[in-house]
């Protein structure tokens, strides 16, 4: 089977066995520079997350699958065929097809409630706020994903506002929210980004490894001293992450979260984000956190790198910041 062979077969397959309008799935070669500055912001992020490299052409294919929600809402799903080609040669066509299968089934999953739709552009924030979440974003890899949406930048990410559609085939499903759509509420993004952080905390309560019960613990919910929930081999770090989810990291920004680490570390200390799901946290100038965010730059997936930056976590929140000395002790000084 040739490739272009192999396009028509991914999308043909997709109408027959799982019942998704073609018109849904978009082809775009590698060469693709765009037609217009959506196109050209797309190009430009799909080449970030996928090679690690801007570029004003596709560096490879893509096959984009899209989930259309009402009202000009659009979710784009796009996987990279010139991988899925290289998985049919030597594996055969149904586990190239594979990837392809769970993005359209968890698409079905969240189309399954049609009154969601409806709640949200109901204008009734009320219907709304229970279903509003927080999900964290490297900034750089979802500068066209973000386009028109609503979010809070700190340091080179951001905290997206996002629709919870439900926990489809075990995997979270979300939607992220139009600005056009807070304004229609009647509340303003802050309020809506706080209500949405509070549910966050609710469903994915922020947690911690506790040595004691050799198992995770809600961190919140107990009290905690340093030796508790420092990390096996590495006496002086702990790490902060949250239940049942894959965006962890967004948990060091709950409610009270910063100050009963600030009790615990007692003072300001610095975090580390290891990739979207989880937070190391360390002592003010401790400078294993540089060498730690060295590891998570070069061991982190594309798609799953958060954050490139030290940050400072004081009573005030959390500050991105660079160390700009490393004294003879070993101790830091970020500013």
């Amino acid at each position: 089977m040739t490739y272009e062979e192999f396009i028509d077969k991914l999308i043909q397959t997709a109408h027959d066995e799982l019942g998704f309008d073609p018109s849904r799935m978009e082809y775009y070669p590698e060469g693709y520079e765009g037609t217009n500055d959506r196109d050209r912001e797309f190009v430009r992020d799909s080449n970030l997350r996928y090679t690690g490299d801007e570029g004003t052409a596709l560096k490879t294919d893509f096959l984009v699958m899209k989930r259309p929600e009402g009202e000009g809402v659009v979710e784009q799903h796009r996987v990279a065929t010139r991988r899925l080609y290289e998985t049919y040669q030597k594996e055969g066509f149904e586990a190239a097809f594979k990837p392809i299968r769970e993005i359209l089934e968890d698409i079905k999953a969240a189309e399954i409630d049609p009154n969601w739709h409806k709640k949200r552009t109901s204008g009734d924030y009320e219907k709304m706020k229970e279903n509003l979440i927080i999900r964290p974003l490297n900034y750089s890899l979802h500068t066209a994903d973000l386009k028109g949406y609503v979010y809070r930048k700190i340091g080179d990410f951001v905290l997206a506002l996002y629709h919870r559609v439900g926990d489809a085939n075990h995997k979270l499903m979300t939607s992220k929210i139009f600005r056009w759509e807070v304004e229609k509420w009647g509340v303003s993004e802050d309020q809506a980004i706080q209500d949405a952080l509070e549910n966050t905390a609710r469903l994915y309560p922020a947690s911690v490894y506790d040595k004691r019960t050799q198992q995770e613990e809600k961190f919140m919910e107990k009290e905690f001293t340093r030796e508790d929930i420092t990390m096996h081999l590495l006496q002086d770090i702990l790490l902060l992450s949250a239940m049942n989810t894959p965006n962890g990291a967004v948990s060091i920004f709950y409610p009270g979260v910063i100050p009963k680490m600030m009790k615990i570390m007692g003072g300001p200390f610095q975090a580390v984000f290891m990739n979207i799901n989880d937070v190391l946290i360390f002592d003010r100038n401790d400078r294993n956190a540089v060498n730690f965010l060295n590891q998570a730059k070069e061991s982190s997936k594309l798609g799953e790198m958060l954050s490139s930056r030290l940050y400072l976590c004081d009573e005030d929140g959390l500050h991105p910041g660079t160390v700009v000395k490393v004294y003879s002790d070993g101790s830091v000084k970020i500013n």
